[in-house]
């Protein structure tokens, strides 16, 4: 018989954003109950309809097996720093979702992963693994165009999540089937949600599976990756010389990155003064460029689609509908139509045995 897990409860709670105190008084029941359910001392039998009533869960959410998964904080230190419940409604969206691309993976196949593995320590700095990477996926000179689907089409999936309240930019990470996901926040500007996949895509290839040394940064590496993948260094110099607001806008505009990361770039490189970078900055506080760079600088948000098209074969080739998805993700219909959407890409079903 498959028995209740009082961890896929504090999973569902987490992701409506709901302490143990809410939920109780939602539910209409003492904390302390709510306590003993959660921590495997109470039978939740007699409490499964006010359970799924409050968190708009169906029963079977609550009988998968598992436990929530836990970040490694060495690679996301500094994103820790956002408040406690907030960070955790975000992890648990995402925990959600990882769950579900599994389940949907089993059926549908996409493409293999395709992205070399990096030892910063042997190999070189993140800068020379950037290069490296642009050659080997053979990245054209210049600003990169479609970063999402050039990602995408090297087998790791690229989902866009609504994070609520968390000031959180992305995660990224490998499901229980090994399959490689980068979220993003789905509210970020086009500029930062690219640099933001890039670095994402550093922690991928440098991190994940490795031992790293305490005394390394693993964030500024990951962000020296991302910021010559997108802006490489060679290609970009000759145009840092010189820098004002209006240099700063035209370069923004040819490489699809902040007025911001151009200037850090430029600061890492040595190539403008100390005086130079202050008076910018300055510059920037007094337009509020640090909050908005300005609007007819916008850079289109990139939209992933392998996802979309994973839902589409099921629609399309498995006859699946809304609710069967939903039935077999086991969340709710509106959870399926937050999390999913439809698209048009046919991808090659697997035939199970």
């Amino acid at each position: 018989m498959v028995k209740f897990n009082s961890e896929m409860l504090i999973l569902a709670r987490e992701a409506r954003g709901l302490s143990q105190e809410e939920l109780a008084e939602q539910m209409g029941v003492k904390q302390g109950t709510l306590s003993k359910i959660e921590n495997g001392l109470l039978d939740a039998t007699e409490y499964m309809q006010k359970i799924c009533d409050a968190l708009n869960f169906p029963d079977t959410f609550f009988l998968q097996e598992g436990r929530r998964f836990e970040i490694n904080a060495h690679y996301y230190r500094k994103k820790i720093a956002i408040p406690k419940k907030e960070f955790s409604q975000a992890k648990a969206l995402v925990d959600i979702i990882k769950r579900n691309l599994d389940k949907l993976l089993l059926s549908i196949e996409v493409p293999h992963e395709n992205l070399p593995k990096w030892d910063v320590s042997k190999n070189g700095s993140p800068s020379l693994y950037a290069n490296y990477l642009r050659e080997y996926w053979r990245i054209p000179k210049g600003k990169l165009e479609k970063l999402t689907q050039i990602i995408e089409n090297n087998g790791i999936l690229v989902v866009h999540v609504d994070f609520g309240n968390a000031k959180l930019d992305g995660l990224s990470m490998y499901t229980e089937n090994n399959q490689a996901v980068i979220f993003l926040n789905k509210s970020l500007p086009g500029d930062r949600m690219r640099l933001t996949l890039a670095h994402e895509l550093g922690h991928l290839g440098m991190h994940f599976a490795k031992i790293i040394d305490t005394v390394r940064d693993a964030e500024k590496e990951a962000m020296e990756f991302a910021s010559e993948l997108l802006i490489p260094s060679v290609e970009i110099m000759p145009h840092l010389t010189r820098l004002n607001l209006e240099k700063l806008a035209d370069l923004k505009r040819y490489w699809r990155v902040s007025m911001a990361a151009i200037l850090y770039k430029a600061k890492e490189l040595n190539l403008v003064k100390d005086n130079t970078v202050r008076y910018l900055w300055t510059q920037f506080r007094k337009l509020n460029y640090h909050i908005q760079e300005p609007v007819e600088l916008e850079v289109p948000v990139e939209k992933p689609t392998l996802v979309k098209e994973i839902i589409d074969a099921f629609v399309n080739e498995l006859d699946y509908t809304k609710s069967d998805l939903a039935k077999l993700l086991s969340i709710s219909l509106d959870d399926f139509e937050n999390f999913y959407f439809q698209s048009r890409v046919k991808f090659k079903v697997v035939k199970m045995a």
